[in-house]
């Protein structure tokens, strides 16, 4: 069959089962499949593709028409200027924590590109230590350190399987030698952490158990729920980040963490409540999306 037939069937077929934007994600399973740049496909939908490369494209296009992430089919996701890996053990990345990410690099000194609004920022160190929990693909612990020489990470996560993942993500970029991987539960006061941090990150399990029903489709049945799920209210881990982070900061550290859509003021109280100057950042769709916070 032709790259042009076999579009139009798979456009078809994922147009069916109600996957956003099916034209696209058919062009796009077709080039990561062929390894060939999708205007290349577009330009040559003449050439036919061999029986075997056939059968492995409706494969994965059958996959995609359940709904299964994108990312997790192709193993892999952007953030910020970074491919990281993926699998199930994971959450994917979401384009929201890029701008944790860019605050995180903004309070360590450096200048994020479009990254313009108010925040705290950290006291200029030859050497700064940061704190992620729930480091999951690892994807801001690997950004921050790959973003300043002078920063060590501790990255915690209660997922063996999501360790093995971030660590192969630091391989990737050089940094594992800053990273320290901590396979733990934040919630269980009794592990062992340093402290003295200059910045604490998270982007935390953040849905409420009876929202977890409504979610997409393609995140409830395959991101993991360990990293989705957080109580009644959502907010189980904001109030132990919050009840820890003075003894875990160092005297002028900086706490930063996502929260969901309608959740911005409710964290940034229970920072404020703890004794915290608060700052509320804005994502491109003008929503709260992170909270920023300093010791008074």
């Amino acid at each position: 069959m032709t790259l042009g037939n076999l579009l139009k069937k798979a456009s078809k077929y994922l147009a069916e089962r109600n996957v956003e934007d099916p034209s696209l994600e058919a062009g796009l399973l077709l080039s990561w499949l062929i390894k060939k740049d999708i205007s290349y496909i577009y330009a040559n939908p003449e050439i036919v593709l061999d029986d075997e490369n056939e059968k492995k494209y409706f494969s994965i296009v059958e996959r995609r028409g359940r709904h299964e992430p994108y990312a997790y089919i192709t193993g892999k996701c952007g953030f910020l200027d970074y491919t990281f890996y993926v699998d199930p053990n994971v959450l994917i990345p979401r384009g929201d924590t890029e701008l944790l990410a860019q605050s995180a690099l903004f309070a360590l000194g450096q200048n994020p590109e479009f990254f313009t609004q108010e925040m705290f920022r950290l006291k200029n160190k030859s050497s700064y230590r940061v704190l992620d929990i729930g480091t999951g693909s690892g994807c801001l612990a690997v950004s921050i350190a790959k973003g300043l020489d002078s920063v060590f990470v501790d990255a915690v996560d209660i997922s063996e399987n999501a360790m093995n993942i971030a660590l192969k993500n630091a391989k990737r970029y050089g940094v594992e030698d800053r990273i320290t991987f901590i396979n733990a539960d934040f919630l269980d006061k009794s592990i062992a952490l340093s402290g003295n941090y200059d910045l604490i990150v998270s982007n935390p399990p953040y849905i409420p158990l009876n929202e977890m029903p409504y979610l997409m489709e393609s995140v409830r049945n395959y991101e993991p729920a360990v990293a989705l799920a957080a109580g009644i209210d959502g907010l189980i881990f904001y109030h132990e980040i919050a009840e820890r982070a003075p003894t875990l900061l160092s005297q002028s550290g900086i706490v930063l963490v996502e929260c969901g859509y309608n959740q911005g003021h409710k964290v940034s109280e229970i920072f404020s409540d703890r004794g915290f100057s608060t700052l509320l950042l804005k994502d491109l769709a003008g929503i709260n999306r992170v909270v920023a916070s300093t010791k008074k």
